[in-house]
């Protein structure tokens, strides 16, 4: 690929048109990485362990069911004892009544003196006496009930009891058949999207300078997107120490890559300040001496040139020729084709003897 500022208005739309396919591209590549994603997500197994199935497998079912059936006989029970509370308010009231209506006629019957109602007296005493017994029978069962129901609680309880100790292992049982089926899902997953990192990096490293680069980037730029968006996120936590060893991995790595790549640099410079000016001249391609034009940098070390002035014809750091005077009098930067005045050939330092450029008088 060229720099940009190297390209002409027709290349420029090419290259965005590449860009555009690059992007679409990736885009696409996404989209069918999403779903293989997705897909591998039930390839274990048939899917992720069920939680009903360890409950089934402990025995919890069985015991549900009796508490659904303790449930059932404490509401019917609890009915009946509200019946025989109602019926047994009602016998009272009328006891309460009936008592109200003999202390009344007693009372009369001592202002009266009448000594031929004792019958009267003993019929309505009779019938008080018959309707606590009725009361008493009616409280009795109401007690029984009252006794059931705390009998039934107790057995709820403890059958509770029981139902939370087994929800508790079945649920311990499934989080470890969870995380293993999770460490098979993240192994799949890896092992789908990890080559095609290491290729996407291999692609750019060797061809990113290809007619066809922009699918080199849009597949790199999908492998990368697959690997950090994609995975990472299904990375199994183990209380977050997985995924701060691996972001502290990947931050050693890239820091290691980077103080390499710029060692690299800076032995490749080394050596090529230690090359004659016309040795480093030959190698100053068109769109480097463009970019460095416009930097105002020296395209063989990358210093400042014009920390001595503007008019300065050679670079103080590397001692390059950077600027050369037309014969229509020009100055010209030195790794320009043609003269800016005149469209004449601009004769590069290479083929010119190493001496100041100056203008003629």
């Amino acid at each position: 690929m060229q720099q940009g500022q190297a390209l002409s208005r027709p290349e420029k739309m090419v290259r965005l048109a590449s860009w555009l396919v690059a992007l679409v591209f990736a885009g696409l590549l996404v989209s069918l990485g999403e779903l293989v994603i997705r897909d591998l997500f039930y390839l274990p197994e048939g899917g992720p362990p069920q939680q009903e199935v360890f409950r089934q497998h402990i025995g919890l079912d069985p015991l549900k069911r009796q508490q659904e059936q303790l449930q059932r006989q404490t509401e019917a029970l609890r009915a009946e004892q509200e019946k025989l509370a109602t019926t047994r308010g009602q016998l009272e009231r009328g006891y309460q009544t009936q008592r109200q209506g003999l202390d009344n006629w007693l009372a009369s019957r001592a202002v009266t003196a009448d000594a031929g109602q004792s019958a009267e007296v003993l019929k309505r005493t009779r019938a008080l006496d018959a309707l606590q017994a009725q009361i008493l029978q009616w409280q009795k069962r109401e007690d029984q009930a009252s006794a059931g129901l705390l009998a039934l609680a107790q057995q709820q309880q403890a059958l509770q009891g029981r139902v939370g100790a087994l929800e508790q292992q079945a649920g311990r049982q499934y989080q470890q058949a969870y995380s293993r089926f999770e460490l098979k899902v993240f192994a799949l997953r890896l092992a789908v999207i990890l080559p095609l990192l290491l290729l996407g990096v291999w692609l750019f490293l060797r061809y990113r300078s290809h007619r066809y680069w922009f699918f080199v980037y849009g597949f790199g730029l999908f492998s990368l997107f697959a690997f950090f968006v994609e995975l990472l996120p299904y990375l199994p936590n183990f209380g977050g120490y997985v995924r701060l060893l691996v972001g502290i991995a990947l931050t050693v790595f890239a820091g290691m890559r980077m103080i390499q790549a710029f060692q690299r640099y800076a032995e490749k410079k080394r050596v090529e300040l230690k090359q004659s000016q016309s040795e480093r001249a030959s190698h100053v391609a068109y769109p480097k001496a463009l970019q460095s034009y416009q930097k105002r940098s020296c395209p063989s070390c990358d210093h400042q040139y014009n920390i001595a002035g503007d008019d300065a014809d050679y670079c103080i750091h590397c001692g390059l020729q950077l600027f050369r005077v037309c014969a229509c009098g020009a100055r010209n930067f030195a790794f320009f084709p043609f003269c800016k005045k005149c469209g004449g050939a601009v004769a590069r330092p290479a083929a010119l003897p190493d001496h100041p450029a100056s203008k003629p008088e």
